[in-house]
């Protein structure tokens, strides 16, 4: 039992220092009123017995055992000056003691600087100068946290009296992206009075009008947010304390049940360069664990969506594009040092259905707006690739800064969030939601990653997100592949208004409403009715008619 090995482990720390008379009678008083708070030391913070690493922890037990063993020897060295028989308490054991185990923590901490590059080569990535895998335009993550988050509060109701939604992640669900959280536990009172938690929240990360779902089925009992053994994390530290545990993550199986995925891993290099060694698969309602390590990742079920924790991926990514030649060129002379343009990723959906992480890295100035490239990390097997195709267009920071400046998001006091690069339409593009200060979804923004450029869907239309990757075609014109083209309109303008950042218009000659997105052109912003104009217009799947390559051959020029 891990719990007992890591008591009698750390309890070697307990060991009398005082090697006078009446050692023993010294170690048992030591023993004692040690053991138990060790054992409760154990059972409540889960230290991680990862060799030969774990012998650092020895100092939890160590450092206070010397104190007391110093304190102890002072007071007897003053009494000795009076009574001669009595016999210092020598001190080079605990010296000795303190230093070594001192030495060897110092060593695990200085050891990543000293092979800074072997940290760079765990993260096994490799360079490719060829287009990225195209990511599936059916399945945008559209719907950011925030969100996921505003709508998941709305369907708890009673519910709320005994538990709370924790934290989301996101997954995929038959090829679809959604975001899941558990329902946890409001505090002891609640878990002893319920004990189990009734079920799981889901938001379609997808569709931001879609409602979110509360699903409950069996109950669940082992959750992070349980007491004792039937909490998740100990529950599993019970019995693979031998290894890290990386991230505890609550993914649907085919049938839509909730388990929970306990990533395990190992670090290689210090404390650091943690390598994912085995998934434990967890039944929350039975407890049930199976254990599968990272040389039978092929047995993995196909409903599981991500095993490498998003947390070590930003590490992985900062390791790779920091350490390029070394430790001390990442913090004097930052050659060819690229980083990740901001401290997290995110998961997508690619078209072949691989769920993978992303983020785009950057150089190491700050204020840099451009992409030096961007990786695709896949969350089941680890491997990371960093495409340079895309070296020089706008990162992710640039992205949120133009759709943050853009009129309708500055009118609105809306916030872009959670930028994701995607290839829509044949253009690498960023998909930024802008959501209210209550995390409620407002609209879509779409920014083309070589230009610049940004459009925002109109947040009267019965769906933003539709509106804007419409609006975006529609801008992009000839460049869209299969873009449904009618010949060119000509015609007289009957009425002309702008509103919600567009241009919409009628002609005298024929039915319907035209709309302008690009209003950047001379010949739109000086369009008046009764003026003679020509276009061409794109449908898209709901019917707009989208205008491009609009002319106002009234204009004298």
């Amino acid at each position: 039992m891990i719990w007992l090995f890591a008591t009698v482990f750390l309890s070697l720390g307990l060991v009398n220092l005082d090697f006078s008379r009446g050692w023993w009678r010294g170690q048992l008083r030591r023993l004692a009123a040690g053991v138990p708070l060790v054992g409760a030391y154990c059972y409540l913070t889960l230290p991680p017995l990862v060799f030969p690493q774990a012998l650092a922890l020895l100092l939890i037990t160590l450092v206070p055992n010397v104190l007391i063993t110093t304190v102890t020897a002072a007071r007897t060295m003053v009494i000795s000056r009076r009574v001669v028989s009595l016999r210092r308490t020598p001190a080079w054991p605990l010296i000795a003691a303190v230093g070594i185990l001192g030495l060897f923590a110092v060593a695990m901490l200085v050891a990543p600087v000293v092979d800074a590059s072997g940290l760079r080569d765990v993260t096994g990535t490799k360079i490719s100068a060829a287009a990225a895998p195209a990511a599936d335009p059916r399945h945008v993550r559209v719907v950011p946290e925030e969100s996921a988050i505003f709508a998941g509060e709305k369907v708890v109701g009673q519910l709320g009296a005994y538990y709370r939604v924790g934290i989301y992640n996101v997954q995929s669900e038959n090829g679809r992206l959604v975001w899941v959280a558990p329902l946890n536990f409001q505090g002891v009172v609640q878990w002893i009075s319920r004990r189990t938690s009734p079920g799981v929240v889901i938001v379609d990360a997808e569709n931001p009008d879609a409602a979110a779902e509360l699903r409950t089925r069996a109950p669940l009992r082992f959750v992070p947010s349980a007491l004792f053994n039937e909490n998740l994390r100990r529950h599993v530290w019970l019995r693979y304390g031998d290894e890290l545990l990386l991230e505890e993550t609550l993914q649907l199986d085919t049938k839509g049940d909730p388990w929970y995925l306990v990533t395990l891993g190992r670090p290689t290099i210090g404390w650091s360069g943690e390598r994912v060694t085995a998934v434990v698969l967890v039944n929350p309602t039975s407890g049930a664990m199976e254990r599968i390590p990272r040389e039978q990742f092929d047995r993995l079920p196909a409903w599981v969506s991500r095993v490498y924790p998003p947390d070590l991926v930003v590490e992985y990514n900062d390791w790779f594009g920091r350490y390029v030649h070394g430790w001390w060129n990442a913090q004097v002379a930052k050659r060819d040092v690229h980083l990740p343009a901001r401290d997290d990723v995110f998961g997508i959906l690619l078209a072949d259905k691989r769920f993978v992480w992303f983020v785009d890295h950057t150089s190491p100035n700050r204020t840099d707006a451009s992409m030096t490239g961007f990786t695709y990390t896949d969350s089941r097997t680890g491997e990371m690739t960093y495409y340079t195709s895309s070296g020089g267009e706008y990162n992710s920071k640039a992205a949120e800064d133009a759709v943050g400046g853009n009129p309708v998001i500055k009118q609105g006091r809306l916030l872009p969030t959670q930028p994701i690069l995607y290839s829509l339409f044949g253009q690498n593009t960023w998909v930024v939601p802008a959501v209210a200060d209550n995390g409620k979804f407002q609209t879509l923004a779409l920014v083309q990653a070589a230009g610049g450029h940004v459009v925002v869907g109109n947040s009267g239309a019965p769906s933003p997100a539709q509106d804007a990757f419409a609006s975006y075609r529609a801008y992009l014109g000839d460049r869209t592949a299969g873009a449904n083209t009618t010949p060119r309109v000509s015609g007289t303008i009957d009425r002309f208004a702008f509103a919600n950042g567009r241009v919409w218009f009628t002609l005298r000659e024929r039915r319907g409403v035209y709309t302008i997105v690009d209003q950047t052109g001379p010949d739109v912003l000086l369009a008046r009715p009764g003026d003679k104009v020509s276009f061409e217009t794109t449908s898209d799947e709901s019917g707009a008619s989208l205008v491009r390559g609009f002319a106002d051959t009234s204009i004298a020029r």
